[in-house]
């Protein structure tokens, strides 16, 4: 049993040996929108079409004090906008893979003070502000100009899985839309290395079983 046990808890070391060095790159695209090739639609924020976000939030149309419609991709339909002081929350652990290898969004009038956290497979997160995220100048909400509008995609190292989003903002407003995704993978090492878990293990049981029909027999 000890024995067993060792090795089911060797395994599991294997597996989650790469969540300490996981990374996710961000990359934004001046004055692009819709989604990036490869991902299939998460959340589009019509007609209740919201991704499973919870927290506190504002699903609106058009631009007024509480938000701006992310200028790229479908304008004029609903987004999403997070005020200040408010969170939304995505899991995505329900993913084949147990998350995404990729994330991608229109990011509306991107501020200094949106942040977005990953949450990532196995533990650890990482954490982006938008001025983190856009290429030039400052993040300063600019409601209209390429360099504060586009697409927003994270992109996970192979083996890793983004397993939840959290968007917050200390100020207003945090506008998103058009989420994409694709399924996390597991690299064929993981895979290697799963099935040499499973081996061990099952070499363990059966020595265990053949110890119990000796004593038994003696």
């Amino acid at each position: 049993m000890k024995v067993r046990l060792a090795l089911c808890a060797a395994a599991a070391t294997l597996l989650t040996a790469g969540a300490a060095n996981a990374q996710v790159v961000p990359t934004f695209a001046d004055g692009v929108g819709a989604l990036s090739p490869g991902e299939v639609t998460l959340a589009t924020f019509n007609l209740g079409d919201n991704g499973g976000v919870t927290g506190s939030y504002l699903i609106q149309s058009g631009s007024n004090s509480l938000g701006a419609d992310p200028a790229v991709g479908d304008q004029g339909d609903p987004y999403l906008s997070v005020l200040g002081g408010q969170t939304a929350s995505f899991d995505f652990t329900g993913f084949a893979g147990g998350g995404l290898s990729q994330l991608g969004l229109d990011y509306g009038s991107a501020d200094s003070y949106n942040t977005f956290m990953l949450l990532l497979a196995g533990g650890g997160s990482m954490s982006f502000t938008g001025q983190d995220l856009i290429n030039i100048g400052s993040a300063n909400g600019d409601q209209g100009s390429p360099r504060t509008n586009g697409r927003l995609t994270f992109k996970a190292d192979p083996g890793v899985a983004i397993s939840g989003l959290v968007l917050s903002s200390s100020s207003n407003s945090l506008e998103t839309d058009n989420y994409g995704v694709i399924a996390a993978v597991p690299e064929p090492t993981t895979w290697a290395m799963m099935l040499a878990g499973f081996g061990m293990i099952g070499f363990a049981a059966r020595r265990s079983r053949k110890g119990q029909l000796m004593l038994r027999s003696a």
